[in-house]
Formats: structure tokens, C-alpha cells, sequence
């Protein structure tokens, strides 16, 4: 592999992490995505362009907010840099392809989900019902995987998670997963 294309494909995920924090920050929250820009989290005070380049920022500002000087979660460049490296490993596995971007993408949303889902205990539907469709026609048409196969995948994927909290449901006479986890295994496929 090109050592250009890995600075390249790193450089790339860092930058979509930091995206992903937005979304990880705002989608719980019903709040826009694109409007308004960056800003501290607790002075509210606009972030500047030097001051929102993934990874460095945070260690040229110390872990602090340029403005208020209050900390800034550790959280945001280990997004940035978790998203990076699995920028990097897609890279190496598919190249620069339209299966690297699929296979990106796909990383991407699981990535924001699991936060979400750490902080919130939920998993948006934002993400998961449009994924759905996204990723079995992903797996079809790019990732060249059988079509009855992904669409198996999705059926069990949801299917047996379903019946697993349709019969606890039954048992206990109380919800013991949300819906939210039977989309996501259906959107894994």
C-alpha cells in the first residue's frame, strides 16, 4: 500500500470522526446537525477553523476550550482517532474503492450508534431504518454477496432478536430490549 494513500484514507477518518462526534452530540438531543457550527459545549462560544482540526487541536489546546478554558472531553479525539485507524484498516482491505466507501459508511454508523447508545441507552432510528436498506443493497450490489444471503441476514438479524424479546416479553410481561436493537441487527444483517 501506498504510505501517501494511508496518510491520506487516516486523515480522512479523523475528519469523519469529528463529524460523528456532532452527530454522537446532537442527534440524542433532536438538535440540527449542520446549524449552528461547532461550539463549546459549555460556553457556547463558536469554535474557530484552527481550532477544530482533528486530533491536533485537542493536544495544542491542552484538552481546554480556547474561550472559557473548561476541559474538553477526552472523548472527541478518541472518536476522531478510533474513526482514523478504521478509516485505515478499511483502506487496506478493499483500497480506494466504492467498497472501501461502503464499508466506511457502514463503520461510520456503527461507530455513532455505540456511542449514542453508551451515553442515551438508545439507538437512533436516523440511523438504523435508513441502514437497513442501505446496507443490504450495499451488501448486494458492491460487497457482490448473495441476494438471498443479505436478505437472510436481515431477517435474522432482526428476526431472532425479535423472538428472543417477543418471548422474554411474553415471560416477564415487561419490555426487556428496545425496538432499537432489532433494527440495528437487521441493518448488520
Amino acid at each position: 500500500m501506498d504510505p501517501l494513500f494511508e496518510i491520506f484514507f487516516f486523515a480522512v477518518g479523523a475528519a469523519v470522526g469529528s463529524f460523528l462526534n456532532v452527530l454522537i452530540y446532537r442527534l440524542p438531543e433532536e438538535k440540527s446537525i449542520i446549524l449552528p457550527a461547532s461550539h463549546c459545549t459549555i460556553c457556547n462560544h463558536a469554535i474557530r477553523f484552527y481550532d477544530n482540526i482533528p486530533l491536533f487541536s485537542y493536544l495544542f489546546l491542552k484538552g481546554r476550550c480556547r474561550n472559557c478554558s473548561e476541559s474538553i472531553s477526552l472523548r472527541y479525539p478518541l472518536v476522531e482517532l478510533l474513526t482514523a485507524i478504521l478509516s485505515l484498516m478499511v483502506y487496506w482491505k478493499f483500497g480506494p474503492s466504492v467498497q472501501y466507501l461502503c464499508a466506511f459508511v457502514f463503520v461510520c454508523s456503527l461507530i455513532t450508534i455505540t456511542f449514542i447508545d453508551f451515553d442515551h441507552q438508545i439507538i437512533p432510528d436516523v440511523i438504523s431504518l435508513p441502514g437497513i436498506p442501505l446496507f443490504f443493497l450495499a451488501g448486494v450490489f458492491v460487497m457482490k454477496l448473495r441476494f438471498l444471503d443479505s436478505f437472510l441476514g436481515v431477517l435474522i438479524g432482526g428476526g431472532v432478536l425479535f423472538g428472543v424479546a417477543f418471548v422474554y416479553e411474553l415471560i416477564t410481561k415487561r419490555e426487556g430490549m428496545g425496538g432499537g436493537d432489532i433494527k440495528l441487527l437487521a441493518m448488520i444483517g
